[in-house]
């Protein structure tokens, strides 16, 4: 699948592989003739960012599109490697790789390709009982690109071992922070300012209706040269795009609240996975970039939801699946078009824009739901499809209290399994009360 990616990427076949082809080779060359982003200038990424960068440019800038590539697959199998051993992995993995696949060539062409990565491995630690090495991991992507801090949030409301949690986040962070300050970087910290200037790129869900009004003639998109992407310009755009960072602030602050009721009064697994879903998407419908790359940031929601297994989490997969359609279908293959504001182009992108505020609503809506049901109480339908998932769950000798979950019926002890423990979720939870009234089995 990765040989296939890197096919599409050819620059002769797309131009997904630009930033890695033209992008990445001059940062390299910047800082090498002795201006390093991030250290000696500001940056608009964190300073991990300049790892996979680095490690790519080993054989010189010229050579940094190709090793780009083996870097990246290497990341992908290290992480591929470890959700196989978990229990379900292998569907788990092979809903990784259709996502990607589904996303097309620009989901191996981005920093955020190895953000998503070394987030997966902090997911599949986590499985294993290890909080603290997926706070670091969460950290560690997060010092790439900043959305995989969301996760960390979703981690600490989830779980018991805070101030483990909070530990290994300040450790990890502190660490960057110390060799920035021995490089004698004073510009360690601007990625955070440095989305504030910028316009609203063509892709971003707010900018949906002003690209109709370009297909009207009354709005023009025009290309943004300090930070090379496409913009729209027309009355309106500029107070729009300076409100989107703090409405994206205060949506991450809101959830947060919502989700810490929600997993305290409800069954942690479900809240916990939907608080995910939702964090991740506000921080896509909210933001005034709307770059195709965003979409891999579903990928480890999107996974969470599958090893839920229910129904009703699968939907959540099937929506991210689509919005990866969709968003390669407009990026490469018909970007031409959205720039010159085709209204076809405009169609397809703004039914993307719109799969995209489907999955926060539903996401929001659940977590709604588990706050104000209490323990998650399961309809007759729902528990019958539980039993009969967990029935079939995998070859690995997943014990059949696994189909019992939601009560821990039979084996007397709240605290369950290690193996049969729902992602990010605490592993102390306590059983939900049998109830014939409203069938909390």
């Amino acid at each position: 699948m990765h040989a296939l990616l890197a096919i599409l990427n050819i620059p002769s076949v797309s131009d997904a592989y630009g930033d890695v082809v033209h992008v990445y080779p001059f940062w390299v060359e910047q800082g090498v003739e002795g201006d390093w982003f991030g250290i000696d200038s500001e940056w608009v990424y964190p300073l991990l960012a300049w790892g996979p960068i680095l490690a790519s440019s080993v054989a010189g800038p010229d050579a940094l599109p190709i090793v780009w590539m083996l870097v990246v697959t290497a990341i992908d199998a290290v992480a591929f490697a470890l959700l196989l051993r978990l229990p379900r992995g292998r569907a788990l993995a092979w809903t990784w790789l259709g996502l990607q696949l589904a996303l097309g060539p620009v989901a191996l062409a981005r920093i955020d390709t190895v953000a998503v990565a070394v987030s997966i491995i902090g997911v599949a630690v986590l499985r294993r009982q290890r909080p603290g090495i997926a706070a670091a991991a969460f950290t560690v992507a997060a010092w790439m690109k900043v959305w995989p801090g969301v996760l960390y949030l979703a981690l600490l409301i989830a779980r018991r071992e805070r101030l483990r949690i909070l530990a290994a986040g300040a450790i990890v962070s502190a660490a960057v922070l110390a060799i920035a300050a021995l490089l004698g970087s004073e510009h360690a910290l601007s990625f955070l300012l440095q989305q504030d200037d910028r316009g609203l790129q063509i892709e971003a869900v707010a900018a949906t209706p002003y690209l109709w009004h370009a297909v009207a003639g009354d709005a023009h998109v025009y290309f943004d040269r300090q930070i090379y992407t496409f913009q729209v310009d027309a009355p309106g755009v500029g107070r729009v795009a300076d409100l989107a960072t703090p409405v994206l602030v205060g949506a991450v602050v809101a959830l947060c609240a919502l989700g810490a009721l929600a997993v305290r009064r409800s069954h942690g697994r479900e809240a916990t996975v939907w608080l995910a879903v939702a964090l991740v998407a506000a921080m896509i419908v909210t933001n005034k970039v709307g770059s195709p790359q965003f979409v891999l940031w579903l990928t480890v929601p999107a996974l969470l939801l599958a090893e839920a297994g229910a129904r009703r989490h699968w939907l959540g997969v099937g929506a991210v699946g689509l919005v990866a359609v969709l968003t390669q279908w407009q990026f490469p293959w018909t970007y031409d078009a959205l720039v010159l504001a085709d209204p076809a182009a405009v169609a397809l992108l703004t039914a993307r824009n719109l799969v995209h505020v489907g999955i926060l609503v539903g996401a929001v809506w659940m977590l709604v739901r588990a706050a104000r049901r209490g323990p998650y109480a399961l309809s007759v339908d729902e528990r019958r499809e539980q039993v009969a998932h967990a029935s079939g769950l995998d070859e690995e000798g997943v014990v059949p209290e696994a189909a019992l979950e939601h009560d821990r019926l039979g084996t007397g002890d709240a605290r369950g399994d290690a193996r049969g423990e729902p992602l990010l979720v605490g592993d102390g939870e306590e059983p939900v009360a049998r109830d014939a009234d409203d069938e909390r089995r």
